[in-house]
C-alpha cells in the first residue's frame, strides 16, 4: 500500500551515464549503460526507533518484492536489460528515517527521433534520442516524480564512432491518460554526426571524378573513344558511390544534402557527355561537308576539282557530262564519263592525228574538227557528245588547273546559294566549344559548391552549450 494516503510519494530521480554504444541509422536507435537511481521517503519502514547504532542497512534485492515500490519504468524503451555479473546488479539501501535509495544498472535501447529536418541535411545533420521515465503503475495524485539536482552525471567521455554528444537536458512533462494524469521525467542526448568520414568517402572521390571528366575537354575532338570512355567511366563512378552511401541509410522519401550533392556531380558528369555528343555531331558535319567539297564536284569557289576533269598526258583532255556543264552533278554520268574519257586518252593519237596547232605562246592544242583558231587557253568543245553519254569532252592546252566555273558557264559567276552554303555552314568549331567548356565548368561547378556549402554549413553551425566533464552537469 502506498506510505501515505494523504498525498502523493515523491520520488527523487538521478542518473549516472557508464556508456553508450552505438547509434543505428537503419533501426533509429541507440544503446546505453546507465546506474538509474530511486529515491522516496516511507515512514512505515523507519528503524530510528529501535537501534540507534545502525543508521542504513543495506539488503538483498529480493527483499524489494516485500516492500512498496513506486514501478519507474522506461516506457519508450526498446528493450530494458538488469545486468547480471555474476549476480543481478542492484542496490537496495534503508535508512533509519525510512527513506528507500534503489539504484539499478541497466543496459538500454531506445528510439532515436527524427526531429523536423529529419535526414534533410545528412551528414550534417543532428540526432536526438530520448529516454522517459513514468511510474507505470500509479498516477500524478499517487506518485510525483522529480529530478535530484543534479540529474544527469556523465561517468566518463562519450565517444561514439560516427557521433559526438553535444548537449543533453532534462525536462518534467505531465502526460495524459484515460485513467489520469502520470508525471514524466525526460532526458534528452543531442547527437551531431560526424562528417569527416563522409569527406573522405563521399565528397573527395567526387571531387576528383569530376575533374577526371574534364579531361576530355583537353581532347581533340575526333578522339571519340578516349573521351566517351572518360565520361561514362566517371558517370558509373559517381553512381556506385552514391549506391554504396544509401544503402546504409533509410529509405526517406524526402531530399537529402547528399542527394543533392551525388545528383549535381552527377548532373556536371552528364553535361560533358551531352558536350560530346554536340562536338561529335558538328565534326562529322563538317568531315561530310569537306568530303562534299572534296568529291562532289563542288571545291572553293571559282573552282572545280572532281573526278570529272581528267588531263591527258599529251595534252589536255577533259569530259564533261551535259548536266555538269549546265552546272549540275550527276554521279552516275560523272563514273561514265570518266571511264570514256580515259579510253580517249589512250586513243587520242590515232583518232586524232593531224589536228595539231600551234599558237603564238607555243603551246600546242588538239582539237576534234577543223575550225578557226581559239584564244590562247580556251578549250574547244566538241560539237556532238560521244554517243550514249549526254555530254562533251574538251581538248585543251597545256595547262596545269582544270577549267573554272567561269570557264564552264560562259565566265558566270557560281551560283549564289552555292556561296551562301559556303560561308555559313557551321561557323562554330569544335575546339571553340571545348574551350568554351573548360572555363564554363568548372566555373559553373565553383558557384554550386559555394551554394551548397553555404546553405547546409549555415544550418549546422548553431549554438550548442558546451558538454559539462566527467561528474559534472
Amino acid at each position: 500500500m502506498l506510505p501515505d494516503a494523504e498525498e502523493s510519494v515523491h520520488v527523487n530521480i538521478e542518473m549516472h551515464v557508464q556508456d553508450m554504444g552505438s547509434l543505428n541509422e537503419i533501426n533509429s536507435d541507440f544503446q546505453i549503460d546507465i546506474l538509474l537511481s530511486q529515491l522516496w521517503n516511507d515512514p512505515n519502514l523507519g528503524f530510528s526507533n529501535h537501534s540507534q547504532c545502525f543508521r542504513n542497512i543495506t539488503m538483498e534485492s529480493k527483499h524489494l518484492s516485500n516492500i512498496w515500490t513506486p514501478n519507474v519504468v522506461l516506457v519508450n524503451s526498446k528493450q530494458t536489460m538488469i545486468h547480471s555479473s555474476p549476480t543481478e546488479n542492484v542496490m537496495f539501501i534503508l535508512y533509519d528515517n525510512g527513506t528507500v535509495w534503489i539504484n539499478h544498472r541497466l543496459s538500454v535501447k531506445a528510439p532515436c527521433d527524427l526531429d523536423e529536418s529529419g535526414f534533410r541535411l545528412f551528414p550534417f545533420d543532428t540526432r536526438k534520442c530520448t529516454l522517459v521515465f513514468e511510474s507505470y503503475s500509479h498516477n500524478s495524485e499517487e506518485v510525483t516524480l522529480h529530478w535530484m539536482d543534479e540529474p544527469i552525471t556523465l561517468m566518463k567521455n562519450i565517444q561514439l564512432p560516427d557521433f559526438d554528444m553535444v548537449q543533453f537536458d532534462t525536462k518534467k512533462e505531465n502526460m495524459v491518460y484515460p485513467n489520469g494524469y502520470w508525471d514524466s521525467l525526460q532526458v534528452v542526448f543531442t547527437f551531431k554526426r560526424r562528417y569527416g568520414f563522409y569527406i573522405l568517402q563521399a565528397y573527395v572521390p567526387t571531387y576528383l571524378t569530376i575533374i577526371v571528366s574534364w579531361v576530355s575537354f583537353c581532347m581533340e575532338p575526333k578522339a571519340l573513344p578516349a573521351r566517351t570512355t572518360v565520361g561514362v567511366s566517371s558517370l558509373l563512378a559517381l553512381t556506385f558511390q552514391f549506391g554504396n552511401i544509401l544503402k546504409n541509410l533509410p529509405r526517406v522519401s524526402y531530399v537529402k544534402a547528399m542527394d543533392v550533392w551525388m545528383l549535381g556531380c552527377i548532373s556536371f558528369v552528364f553535361g560533358t557527355m551531352i558536350e560530346l555528343a554536340v562536338v561529335c555531331y558538328i565534326t562529322r558535319c563538317q568531315a561530310a561537308n569537306q568530303k562534299l567539297s572534296g568529291e562532289g564536284g563542288i571545291g572553293p569557289i571559282g573552282n572545280t576539282r572532281g573526278k570529272e576533269s581528267i588531263s591527258l598526258a599529251s595534252g589536255s583532255l577533259r569530259y564533261r557530262p551535259q548536266a555538269y556543264a549546265n552546272g549540275g552533278c550527276r554521279g552516275a554520268e560523272n563514273r561514265g564519263s570518266i571511264l570514256y574519257a580515259d579510253k580517249i586518252n589512250r586513243k587520242t593519237s590515232h583518232h586524232y592525228p593531224l589536228l595539231n596547232h600551234t599558237d603564238l605562246s607555243g603551246s600546242t592544242t588538239f582539237r576534234s574538227n577543223p575550225s578557226p583558231p581559239l584564244d590562247t587557253g580556251k578549250a574547244i568543245r566538241a560539237s556532238s557528245p560521244p554517243p550514249g553519254l549526254g555530254g562533251v569532252y574538251e581538248m585543251g592546252t597545256f595547262i596545269q588547273q582544270p577549267l573554272t566555273f567561269e570557264q564552264i558557264n560562259g565566265h558566270q559567276p557560281a551560283p549564289i546559294f552555292l556561296r551562301e552554303k559556303k560561308r555559313k555552314f557551321f561557323v562554330i568549331h569544335p575546339e571553340s566549344i571545348d574551350k568554351l567548356s573548360i572555363v564554363c565548368f568548372p566555373l559553373a561547378f565553383t558557384i554550386f559548391n559555394l551554394v551548397y556549402w553555404w546553405y547546409y554549413l549555415s544550418q549546422t553551425f548553431e549554438q550548442v552549450v558546451p558538454m559539462p566533464g566527467p561528474g559534472s552537469h
